[in-house]
């Protein structure tokens, strides 16, 4: 429930300033814009006010939202009028320049949004991150990245030539999967190795992953425990904050937390012998604990990783290029997506998700740092969704004003109705599939 509330918070929060770009810059020109809702209001609306010539509304289904201006065929699907001599209040008057930016308006609301929104987060918490140098014991690779050339306990240094200051697994993983990097440089061994990536390598890992294959990379963390999570195996069996995990079933010391993970994973439902350093009173006390794992193969700790994490904070004017070039990062990191996904040859399309894989993305306790960080990057997906050259998106949209202006002609009614009917068409299939995808996913 509180996944579902912050989910249908952000979204509408994004789909009103979305909205918002298109009636201001509408407005702007001389336009009447007859309606502005927050959700669609087929048949019915739970609220609406006139305000002006603009009746504002909240629809009952929460699909989106709208602006119908007038003199423009959008999803409302009407032509009342557009036969006859346009009116200087409609947007068929305007010149296409000036139509191209009503139909971006709100994707540049969008991309301003999330970059404000990343400027206030710097301002308020900060920055918390890891820093590459303090990963002095590498990283671990999931089977997929080892197929590649990687190692386990590899240290990154750069990917095509440029330095990894900062480790952040999202980035990398982009860079390597999603951004065509091509040149990982690698510390192996006290010696630096280049690990050589080709294309044809990257497809076939795109189509054959698996949330069963764990983390592409993850670095090598120490495995001592920070915080215990709610029902705890761990804590339940006597393990302690601060005590450092050494090994499982004597099997061999076990020093980081991905190697604990395939560990339990392969123990699940099973009892197990644990050994722990502790710290007691100036002495250092090493315990075996016996622990029945559940079926989930958890125990239900998170890692101290204060060793690994730098933070800095900052001011207004230091926040403002910090947001910006954290908008940039993740602009570029979910384009790749976008690539992969429309790419046949990566089978990318099957891991596409809907409403419930976007809810999953927000935490199941109320975290406005969590939050506001995935409306910042729902307001990036939005724009870059919008952007896509389907005609009942605002990119099909622009790319008509576009092609008007290049030919200073305007495409005729007869062949908009069609365009935006099959942009309709090709919009819903894909709503379907992506939430398809996720009913689908719930019985997997």
């Amino acid at each position: 429930m509180i996944q579902a509330l912050q989910l249908l918070l952000s979204l509408s929060i994004l789909v009103v300033l979305h909205e918002f770009g298109h009636y201001i810059t509408a407005k702007i020109f001389g336009c009447r814009v007859e309606k502005f809702y927050l959700f669609m209001d087929w048949k019915f609306s739970l609220f609406k006010k006139k305000i002006g010539e603009t009746e504002f509304g909240i629809g009952w289904l929460p699909l989106g939202g709208y602006v119908k201006i007038s003199g423009f065929i959008d999803e409302s699907m009407d032509t009342d009028g557009v036969e006859s001599p346009p009116e200087n209040w409609e947007l068929r008057a305007k010149p296409a320049w000036q139509r191209l930016i009503v139909m971006l308006g709100g994707i540049v609301v969008n991309l301003i949004l999330a970059w404000f929104i990343y400027s206030m987060i710097l301002i308020a918490w900060g920055e918390k991150y890891v820093s590459n140098e303090n990963l002095v014991d590498g990283i671990s690779f999931s089977a997929a990245a080892e197929s590649l050339g990687f190692v386990d306990g590899d240290k990154l240094i750069s990917i095509d030539d440029e330095s990894i200051v900062e480790y952040d697994d999202l980035m990398i993983i982009s860079s390597i999967l999603f951004n065509g990097g091509e040149r990982v440089l690698v510390e192996r061994g006290g010696r630096e190795v280049v690990v050589k990536i080709n294309s044809e390598d990257i497809n076939r890992i795109i189509k054959n992953l698996s949330a069963s294959d764990g983390a592409f990379v993850t670095p090598n963390y120490k495995w001592i425990v920070g915080s215990f999570i709610e029902g705890s195996v761990a804590e339940k069996h006597g393990i302690r904050k601060g005590d450092r995990i050494l090994g499982i079933n004597d099997i061999g010391t076990i020093f980081y937390t991905e190697e604990a993970r395939k560990t339990l994973l392969l123990n699940a439902g099973k009892n197990i012998n644990i050994l722990v350093e502790r710290y007691f009173k100036g002495d250092t006390l090493y315990k075996h604990i016996d622990v029945a794992l559940d079926d989930s193969g958890m125990l239900g700790v998170n890692p101290n990783l204060d060793m690994y994490m730098e933070s800095r904070s900052h001011t207004v004017l230091s926040s403002i290029p910090a947001g910006l070039t954290k908008t940039g990062d993740m602009i570029s990191m979910y384009w790749g997506q976008m690539k992969t996904i429309f790419n046949p040859k990566t089978g990318g399309y099957k891991h596409v998700g809907g409403v419930i894989s976007i809810g999953k993305m927000f935490p199941n306790n109320w975290n406005w740092y969590a939050f506001w960080s995935m409306t910042a990057l729902l307001s990036i997906i939005l724009a870059i969704m919008n952007l896509l050259p389907i005609p009942a998106l605002d990119g099909g949209h622009a790319l008509i004003a576009i092609l008007e202006m290049i030919s200073g002609k305007k495409i005729p009614i007869k062949v908009l109705m069609p365009l935006q009917i099959v942009g309709m068409f090709i919009l819903f299939a894909l709503l379907i599939y992506a939430n398809g995808m996720d009913v689908l996913r719930l019985f997997n």
